[in-house]
């Protein structure tokens, strides 16, 4: 059975029962309150209902980073006409997720609510040793993980061994009870609990999974790799690179690809591991949506993404991206091949394996560029090599959710810092490396429902 016929069952069951669970308000933006007099899940079918769920746990991630990084623009009529979010987003203001409850605060930890629901459930009617509830646990597990790594990177400081254990972190929320303070916790206790959390979807989810909506061992692990790429822990993330490419090394030939009008990748093809998007804004989509002139040339004529991610713009002289892994409009922010292998070859560069770096590098290139025109990459320079990856990442990586948290990282480092610019409305707007403006201010009404600081 494919993936598209078994997700349309999943969904079908998860609507009913999430519908059950779902409240007519949202009265806070941390958590969902469920009625007390409705139908409670007890079963393993029940649980796994609710992780099935594809608007809460694969269609609605954050969207912020897409806004304020520097992967395309917005021209100033389609900006005014925008949501405020947005509006205010893309030029790095503080009056952002403030209009709409569903925003980047709160979607995550409606996820994570949802998890929390499914490991106290797990618990409670699950016993031990049970592959089926394993990997129900697994599921929940890698789902808060996943959204607890996006929220990070959104309202936290990036991750430094020197400031973490003093730095802002998140609301850790431990379980389902609505009751329980909300407290920031540290930036370390936040990446200890994503990481925790991780180690037990490792330990407890299967190899195969039957819909890619679902996250198996491979998902995992691949998480994890992005989260110690995130840290700046190369040896770790490539060693979790390493662990899912075991599981999965396909990688997409373009060469067999067809250039022909229409979205040219397949939703659930065979590079994606785990299948995920960000809350979907038209505005941060094609048609409205406008690719970087700078790295749209950044693509010489051998590289076939040039013509399979972008495509003319109908209304303007400027591109268009059409290279979403959704295989529509909508942007692809899950787990892939690609990543992995773009995650270790940086790692291995930064370690001084230029061998092993290279290899990653030129068979990713030898999947991406004409067959006739390529030729693979060499050098024994340490900081070339890594060049050539962290300019690869940039252009296989575009709008997949990741650019936000490559900024932040990489300004941590001289030799890779970048101050954005952008002009709308005829004012010159700048994003330096180190603004604080590169955490995302928290939700008023978080603030004045929770009482914990906001950020600077």
């Amino acid at each position: 059975m494919s993936n598209t016929m078994n997700i349309k069952k999943l969904r079908r069951r998860a609507a009913l029962l999430c519908c059950l669970l779902l409240p007519a308000a949202c009265k806070k933006q941390l958590d969902i309150k469920p009625s007390s007099s409705l139908q409670v899940p007890s079963s393993a079918a029940d649980f796994q209902a609710l992780l099935d769920n594809t608007d809460i746990f694969n269609a609605s991630w954050p969207m912020a980073g897409i806004a304020g990084a520097d992967d395309g623009f917005i021209l100033d009529a389609t900006l005014a006409s925008a949501p405020l979010t947005v509006r205010n987003g893309y030029v790095w203001s503080r009056d952002v997720f403030n209009e709409n409850v569903k925003n980047d605060w709160s979607l995550p930890y409606t996820a994570i609510f949802y998890a929390n629901i499914v490991l106290e459930g797990a618990a409670k009617y699950g016993g031990s040793g049970s592959t089926g509830w394993n990997n129900i646990r697994g599921q929940a597990a890698f789902f808060r993980a996943y959204a607890y790594w996006q929220l990070a990177q959104e309202f936290c400081k990036p991750y430094d061994p020197a400031t973490a254990a003093a730095d802002p972190g998140l609301v850790i929320r431990a379980s389902a009870d609505l009751n329980a303070p909300s407290l920031r916790s540290t930036v370390a206790v936040a990446y200890a609990q994503i990481t925790a959390d991780l180690q037990s979807a490792v330990k407890l989810l299967p190899v195969n999974v039957i819909a890619k909506t679902r996250p198996g061992k491979a998902a995992a692990y691949a998480m994890f790799a992005r989260t110690y790429l995130s840290m700046r822990d190369y040896k770790r993330s490539a060693a979790y690179a390493d662990s899912a490419l075991a599981l999965n090394s396909t990688l997409i030939d373009y060469n067999g690809i067809s250039s022909a009008s229409g979205p040219p990748f397949q939703r659930f093809n065979d590079e994606v591991i785990f299948h995920a998007g960000p809350t979907s804004y038209s505005n941060l989509q094609s048609p409205k949506y406008l690719v970087d002139t700078v790295l749209y040339a950044s693509y010489d004529a051998a590289d076939l993404r040039k013509p399979l991610f972008f495509s003319a713009a109908t209304a303007n002289k400027y591109q268009n991206f059409r290279g979403s892994y959704d295989g529509s409009s909508k942007l692809f922010s899950g787990l892939a091949t690609d990543e992995l292998y773009l995650i270790r070859a940086e790692c291995r560069a930064r370690v001084g394996d230029l061998g092993g770096a290279l290899a990653d590098l030129n068979l990713l290139r030898k999947n991406r560029y004409l067959k006739a025109s390529y030729s693979d990459l060499a050098s024994a320079e340490g900081k070339t090599v890594l060049r050539w990856i962290l300019e690869e990442r940039r252009k296989e990586l575009l709008l997949r959710g990741l650019r936000w948290s490559d900024l932040r990282r990489l300004n941590m480092e001289p030799d890779y810092q970048k101050t954005l610019v952008r002009v709308a409305g005829g004012i010159r707007y700048e994003l330096a490396p180190g603004d604080p403006r590169y955490l995302w201010p928290i939700p008023l009404t978080v603030i004045a429902e929770t009482g914990i600081p906001q950020n600077p």
